[in-house]
């Protein structure tokens, strides 16, 4: 994706919700497609990669930023996960069924150890989801809280029971809901788990060190439990230098030039570069993020309606999306992006109107307004995108002030309600609950915006409670009208997702989640 907003942080087809009721075959080791033919030449290896930021905590418990997965995800394993064509397939479950609508039962891998040793069993995942439910501070806690409880049937087996059905369940145990630690790590490291979770995953990559805002380096884990197609333990590489990197030009540049051989992030002004470079490799594929503008609902000048109804009018988005991402996106008029199947075509409730926006700020029985607008520092792309806002809402009467903090201080300063309107965008998730449930139903996990609607929240539980496509892709379509109409988050552009590396990097996977998964990467001789 694009670095033009700092990320925190699927479509999946009606086939997927019905096969939630169905049994899931285990696909039996294998690391998928593209498998090289003769994989123990490929061992080997250290690969350095750009970051748009540093990663901020590697406690899934906690993390709220899409930085934090790219590390976490190569580390942890998860129930599920989600492959590139959004069908979710087994990880540390290698079946489900679902029994009735009230219970899912997970049939897990019984060959797998956390990387202290210790093993991966039913009372792990029982550990897991338990330590989510009883910590309602958690941004995980409005994901799973349709669950009434989890139980070990045996130790390969555990069983979910629900309050009421809950369709969205398989698509969040794909994501850091569904990341399993060893209990015996989780329990030792305590609080500095988000610092060092030395031994606390069973993924293919085990955690080494961090020097925060230098790098943070995982390596091989020697006994992985997955093999690719010739039987060959993965993965390839000994290690994964992560280096976090906030201009996106000068992970560009360090791109160009090999000292990083993969970027998360290539600002839209290089891509032409990117592309006609022979010694770079550049994909992209439609993303299932929204970027835009929070705002805080509590607090003036946006806790009145009208105001962030000007501010909607007032943003050129088709100007952001053309100029400053150069076409590289699409206009947002809400959370649910073009590629899912909720997303409605026709809904267009804000068009640029300098007119309507003052109008709307009239409504408020105000002239003008000025408000503080924060946004991570270190990007000139971020930067510019502020001062485009700026810009636009000048006329309609309305002052922007810019303030740059580091990533980390700034979602520190959301989530604990510290601001007045701040850029940041949600990497996306399977799921249309994933967009909408924890940003807009009251007490969710990342509703910084402190937004409440009781017809939002019903429309979003009625949505999570069936399994008919139909009605919740109607349910979502009307809960997003009124959060439109509510304006909590100014709704700008969908991004894509990217993978940008050297041409020595092989065997790599583009993900619609934009998560670069090196589990079977390897680096050409």
């Amino acid at each position: 994706m694009f670095a033009i907003f700092q990320a925190r942080n699927l479509f999946i087809p009606l086939a997927v919700i019905l096969m939630t009721m169905m049994i899931f075959l285990a696909a039996c080791g294998g690391g998928g497609t593209n498998q090289p033919q003769t994989g123990q030449s490929r061992v080997g290896g250290d690969l350095s990669t750009g970051l748009n930021s540093d990663v901020v905590t590697l406690d899934p418990l906690k993390s709220t930023a899409l930085v934090d997965r790219q590390v976490m995800l190569n580390i942890y394993d998860t129930l599920v996960r989600v492959d590139a064509q959004n069908m979710i397939q087994p990880d540390l479950a290698t079946s489900w069924t679902q029994p009735n609508a009230k219970e899912l039962d997970f049939t897990l891998r019984t060959d797998v150890k956390f990387q202290d040793g210790t093993p991966f069993n039913a009372d792990a995942v029982v550990f897991n989801i338990n330590r989510i439910l009883s910590t309602p501070s958690s941004p995980r806690y409005s994901e799973l809280s349709s669950v009434q409880a989890v139980t070990a049937v045996d130790p390969s087996h555990v069983r979910f029971t629900l309050k009421k059905a809950f369709s969205p369940l398989l698509a969040t145990l794909t994501d850091r809901s569904g990341m399993i630690l060893s209990p015996t790590a989780v329990k030792k490291l305590g609080a500095n788990l988000g610092n060092a979770p030395t031994g606390a995953g069973s993924g293919p990559f085990m955690f080494s060190e961090w020097v925060k805002s230098d790098h943070l380096t995982i390596k091989r884990n020697p006994h992985y439990w997955q093999k690719d197609a010739q039987g060959t333990a993965l993965p390839y590489l000994n290690s994964v230098k992560y280096r976090p990197m906030t201009n996106e030009s000068v992970e560009f540049s360090n791109l160009q030039t090999g000292s990083i051989q993969s970027a998360d992030t290539v600002g839209a002004t290089n891509v032409a570069t990117v592309k006609s470079n022979s010694n770079l490799i550049y994909k992209q594929v439609p993303g299932l993020s929204f970027y835009g503008m929070m705002l805080n609902t509590k607090v003036a000048p946006f806790n009145d309606v009208n105001v962030r109804r000007a501010v909607a009018w007032g943003i050129n988005k088709e100007e952001i999306v053309s100029g400053v991402l150069k076409g590289l996106g699409s206009v947002a008029q809400g959370p649910i992006p073009p590629s899912s199947w909720a997303y409605n075509k026709d809904f267009a409730p804000y068009t640029y109107s300098v007119a309507k926006a003052k109008a709307a700020l009239s409504q408020s029985g105000k002239t003008s307004v000025s408000f503080t607008l924060s946004i991570a520092s270190g990007s000139p792309a971020l930067t510019q995108q502020a001062q485009f806002i700026q810009s636009e809402l000048q006329p309609a009467g309305i002052t922007v002030n810019i303030k740059q903090e580091p990533f980390a201080t700034l979602l520190s300063d959301t989530s604990s309600h510290n601001f007045v309107a701040a850029l940041l965008g949600w990497s996306g998730r399977p799921d249309p609950d994933g967009n909408m449930y924890s940003y807009f139903h009251t007490g969710g996990g990342n509703n910084d915006m402190q937004y409440s609607n009781p017809q939002v929240d019903k429309l979003l539980e009625d949505a999570r409670s069936t399994t008919d496509q139909q009605k919740r892709a109607t349910d979502y379509q009307q809960a997003e009208q009124q959060v439109m109409q509510d304006v909590p988050y100014v709704f700008i552009y969908h991004g894509i997702a990217i993978q940008a590396t050297t041409n020595k990097v092989k065997n790599f996977t583009i993900l619609p989640t934009t998560i670069m998964n090196f589990s079977n990467v390897y680096l050409s001789q």
